[in-house]
């Protein structure tokens, strides 16, 4: 299997901005907290703001401009899963017939049982969501993956022109992180047809070696486009013992590291959502502190796409 590196840049951490706590409505579970606590992905279309947790089958609605609380919107109704669905991937689909304006992506991990599902949830042209949410079954594609990679653990999901990459988190084996490109022509097909992501989709798998922080492995925790062209990721070090830091980085179409970047080392990044505007990222971050009575926060961010500019000031 190909294997691409990449370090961590001789910058100071990145500074996180919060936005906003996610706070909810309403309990996750009667009797619970009104606020996500395990955030895992996050995508940001209009003045909305998507977010989903690894503990629920549902998706986090707020409200960019406002801090008023969010609201849960299930996206498994009527279909039986059996245990977690562990939801740790979400992206933006191209548009497709029934979808003008594209749609939201969400993944299970493939990490256990009842985690082979996804979903599918078209976007209006304000960036709501329209219609109902769609069950994508996951189950042929992560058992050919489940081939490829110890311990199967899909983390993040992007568009990369004519491919989908999907980004493995693996805490056991050699391989710690993976990436696998599936042909996008392929999955949109199955997106708009049987709604079953299958082994055919799969087109090339690669190794990551990231390195270390307080010698504990970097590994994948999310990944988000830009263009099309640049493919953003965060990742973290988490032991035992607790989560060391997490870093930011960018690979180019060619699968090469491009940035590779600590963070703020309070926050355990989960999930990222990146923008562009000359030459500079703005970044959206959830994360999940390891601590249900915590409400996730909303950060912010921003670094250029490239980082010499950064070296030069320093």
């Amino acid at each position: 299997m190909d294997t691409r590196e990449g370090r961590n840049e001789d910058l100071p951490p990145l500074e996180l901005r919060e936005l906003r706590t996610l706070d909810l409505d309403a309990p996750v579970v009667e009797g619970g907290p009104s606020h996500l606590s395990a955030a895992s992905g996050v995508v940001r279309r209009g003045d909305f703001v998507y977010v989903i947790g690894d503990d629920l089958p549902a998706l986090g609605v707020f409200h960019g401009a406002e801090l008023v609380p969010g609201t849960l919107r299930p996206v498994f109704e009527g279909v039986r899963l059996d245990g977690k669905p562990d939801l740790e991937a979400l992206t933006v689909l191209p548009p497709f017939d029934g979808a003008p304006y594209g749609a939201l992506l969400g993944l299970g991990s493939g990490s256990g049982p009842g985690r082979d599902h996804g979903f599918v949830w078209p976007l209006a042209a304000d960036g709501s969501t329209r219609g109902e949410s769609r069950t994508l079954d996951l189950a042929p594609l992560y058992g050919r993956l489940a081939q490829e990679v110890e311990s199967l653990n899909v983390e993040g999901a992007c568009v990369m022109e004519e491919r989908l990459w999907l980004l493995h988190r693996g805490n056991y084996g050699e391989k710690t992180n993976v990436i696998a490109e599936l042909a996008l022509d392929a999955v949109m097909a199955s997106v708009e047809g049987d709604l079953r992501l299958d082994v055919e989709e799969l087109a090339r798998v690669r190794s990551y070696d990231l390195g270390t922080l307080d010698d504990v492995t970097l590994t994948f925790s999310d990944a988000t486009p830009l263009d099309g062209r640049v493919l953003v990721f965060t990742a973290s070090a988490e032991a035992e013992g607790g989560i060391h830091g997490s870093v930011v980085g960018t690979l180019g179409l060619d699968g090469d590291v491009q940035r590779l970047r600590t963070i703020d080392r309070r926050f355990k990044v989960e999930g990222v959502h990146a923008a562009i505007d000359t030459g500079v990222m703005d970044l959206v971050f959830v994360c999940d502190q390891d601590d249900p009575d915590v409400a996730s926060p909303l950060l912010s961010a921003t670094m250029p796409v490239d980082g010499r500019f950064e070296r030069e000031e320093g």
